[in-house]
C-alpha cells in the first residue's frame, strides 16, 4: 500500500519541524522523518534578535500562539518552565593570551558586551536543542503531520510529467519477522531539512559547492556540568552580566564558546581553523595553556554527547564547518538553509538564517505549482548571496587574528549589519528590501568587502601592531559611521554597548502567549 502525502520534509530539526508544523496546520498532509529519534543531543544553540523577530512572525503569520513564547526568554519561562534553555542578554567577548591570566587590568581594551535587549524579560535565548527541537517535532504532530522517526529516505525518484515523488522508506522498527519495516510513500514536493548529509537520490544531483568560502573552520564541543562563572570578566560598569550571554573566549587562532543554560549545563566549544588537528585532548591542551580557561573548567564535567554508552559520554567535532551545496532546489524539490550552507557559529547567525528559510518557503510552498516554482527560483539566488555574505562577515574575524582590537573592531561590522536589519524586520518582518542580514544592501557590501580585503592583505604581508597601535579600528570606525547609532567603536564607551537592537516585535504579540493561559 502507497501513501500519499503533499510534502515530505526530510529531518526533525527545529527548522524542518516547524516548517512541517505550519504546513499541517494550513490543511497540508505532511510526512515529517529522521533518521534518529527525539531527544538528542545537537548545537546550534545560540538565538538572536533577528531570530526572536522571525519566530513572533512566524507565529502571528500563522496563528501559532504555541510558538510565541519562544521569541522570548521571559515568556518562555512563564509559559514553558520545562523547556530548557538559557538566558542571553547579549554578545560578550574575552581576549585570553597562552600562558596568561586574563588581563583584567586593561578590562575594556581586552573584553566587548554588546546588549541585544534591555531587560531579562525580553531577553534572547539559548535553544537546548534536545528539548527545543522534541518540542517542535511534537508540535508539527499534534497539528496533522505524520513524524516517523528512525527513518530513513532509502530511494527517491521523481517523475517530472506527473509531478510526483515515489519513495521508499527504511524504518529501524523491527516488524513481526525481525526485518527491518520498508514503506512506500508519495508526494508532490520533498524538502530537505537533513543538515549536512544532504538527500541522496539519482532525481537529485546538488554536490559540495564550498570552494568560495573564505571561512574554514571546525569545531570540538560538548555539554559540561560544573562550568564557573567568570568573575575575572565582571565588571560594575557591565550593561549586563556576561556570563548571560553568548560568550566568546578569543584566542590567538580560534576561540571557545560558552552558552549557559538554566539548569546548569553549559555548551562548550572549541573553533579552530580548519587546518588544526581536532580532537578532545587538543580542546582540553587549550584549555589548561590559558589559565583563565583552566579556572573556569577546573570542576567541569562531560554530560553530552554520550559515547557507546550513557557512562562514556565523549566530546563531538566537526573537521569543517563551513559548507555550502551548489543548488537550494531542483524539480519537486527545495532545501532549508540547515542543508544548503552554513558558514560558523561565531556570529550566532544559524537559527536566524534557518528561521529565515521557514517564513520564506512556508509561503512558496502554500502557492499553485507555478508561482512555487519563481518564489524558490528567488529564494534560491537570496541563499547564495546570503551564504557569501555571512561568509564574509566571519571570515574577517579570524583575518584579523592574532590581534583582537582588529577582531573586534571587523565583528562590528556584522553588529552594523544586524542592527539595520532588524530595522527593516521592526518595520515589516515578512519583506527584507535589503535582503536577509542586508546581504542585498549596495551601500553596506561594498564597505564589508573593502575591510576584509584590507586585512586579509595585511595578513598575507605578516603585519602586527603592538596592542593599541593599529590603524584598522580607525579606519573601521570611518566605514561604519553611516549606520552606527549605537556608539560602536567609540573610545568614550569603552567597549559597552549598552543597547543596540530595534524594539522587539516580539513584545507586540504578549497577547498570542497570553492565549495559551486562557
Amino acid at each position: 500500500m502507497t501513501c500519499r502525502f503533499d510534502l515530505i520534509v526530510v529531518g526533525s530539526g527545529f527548522s524542518g519541524s516547524l516548517l512541517a508544523w505550519i504546513l499541517a496546520s494550513q490543511g497540508r498532509s505532511v510526512l515529517l522523518i529522521d533518521r534518529s529519534t527525539h531527544p538528542r543531543f545537537a548545537v546550534g544553540e545560540s538565538s538572536t534578535p533577528t531570530a526572536d523577530f522571525l519566530l513572533a512572525y512566524l507565529a502571528q503569520r500563522w496563528n501559532l500562539p504555541a510558538l510565541a513564547p519562544l521569541a522570548s526568554w521571559g515568556q518562555w519561562k512563564e509559559h514553558y518552565p520545562e523547556l530548557l534553555c538559557g538566558k542571553k542578554r547579549g554578545f560578550s567577548y574575552y581576549h585570553h593570551q597562552h600562558g596568561r591570566p586574563f588581563d583584567r587590568e586593561n578590562l575594556h581594551r581586552e573584553s566587548l558586551l554588546v546588549a541585544a535587549s534591555a531587560q531579562d524579560a525580553w531577553s534572547d535565548t539559548h535553544w537546548h536543542r534536545s528539548s527545543v527541537d522534541a518540542f517542535l517535532a511534537n508540535q508539527a504532530r499534534s497539528a496533522g503531520a505524520t513524524l516517523l522517526e528512525s527513518t530513513q529516505l532509502a530511494s527517491a525518484l521523481f517523475d517530472p510529467l506527473e509531478h510526483r515523488w515515489r519513495c521508499t522508506l527504511e524504518s529501524a522498527c523491527e516488524n513481526s519477522t525481525g526485518r527491518e519495516t520498508a514503506l512506500s510513500v508519495e508526494a508532490t514536493w520533498l524538502v530537505d531539512a537533513t543538515g549536512h548529509q544532504g538527500l541522496q537520490s539519482p532525481s537529485i544531483d546538488n554536490p559540495d559547492d564550498s570552494s568560495f568560502m573564505h571561512t574554514r573552520t571546525g569545531a570540538v564541543f560538548g555539554h559540561f556540568e560544573g562550568v564557573a562563572p567568570f568573575v575575572a570578566g565582571a565588571s560594575p560598569e557591565d550593561p549586563f552580566c556576561g556570563d548571560d550571554a553568548a560568550q566568546h573566549h578569543v584566542l590567538a587562532d580560534g576561540w571557545f564558546w560558552m552558552l549557559r543554560f538554566d539548569n546548569g549545563v553549559t555548551s562548550v566549544g572549541l573553533v579552530q581553523p580548519s587546518s588544526t588537528l581536532r580532537s578532545e585532548r587538543r580542546f582540553w591542551e587549550c584549555v589548561e595553556g590559558h589559565p583563565s580557561l583552566a579556572a573556569l573548567m577546573q570542576h567541569a564535567k562531560l554530560v553530552a554527547p554520550m559515547g557507546q554508552s550513557p557512562s562514556k559520554p565523549a566530546m563531538a567535532s566537526v573537521d569543517r564547518m563551513s559548507r555550502c551545496r551548489a543548488r537550494a532546489s531542483g524539480q519537486g524539490w527545495v532545501s532549508l538553509p540547515v542543508s544548503y550552507g552554513f558558514v560558523d557559529p561565531l556570529h550566532s547567525s544559524g537559527i536566524a538564517h534557518a528561521l529565515s528559510g521557514v517564513v520564506r518557503l512556508a509561503e512558496a510552498l502554500l502557492l499553485d505549482r507555478d508561482a512555487c516554482y519563481e518564489a524558490i527560483r528567488v529564494y534560491g539566488e537570496d541563499l547564495r548571496s546570503e551564504i557569501q555574505w555571512l561568509d564574509l562577515l566571519v571570515a574577517g574575524c579570524y583575518a584579523a587574528q592574532p590581534s583582537f582590537e582588529n577582531f573586534l573592531a571587523y565583528a562590528c561590522m556584522y553588529f552594523v549589519s544586524a542592527i539595520e536589519f532588524e530595522k527593516q524586520l521592526a518595520v515589516d518582518p515578512g519583506r527584507w528590501p535589503k535582503g536577509f542580514m542586508q546581504s542585498q544592501d549596495s551601500l553596506l557590501v561594498p564597505v564589508v568587502r573593502q575591510a576584509y580585503e584590507t586585512l586579509a592583505r595585511s595578513k598575507l604581508r605578516g603585519d602586527e601592531s603592538p596592542p593599541g597601535q593599529s590603524e584598522f579600528p580607525s579606519q573601521m570606525r570611518r566605514w561604519i559611521e553611516p549606520w552606527n547609532r549605537v556608539g560602536l567603536l567609540d573610545p568614550a564607551l569603552g567597549n559597552r554597548i549598552w543597547h543596540s537592537v530595534a524594539p522587539k516585535y516580539a513584545s507586540s504579540i504578549e497577547g498570542l502567549c497570553c492565549s495559551l493561559t486562557k
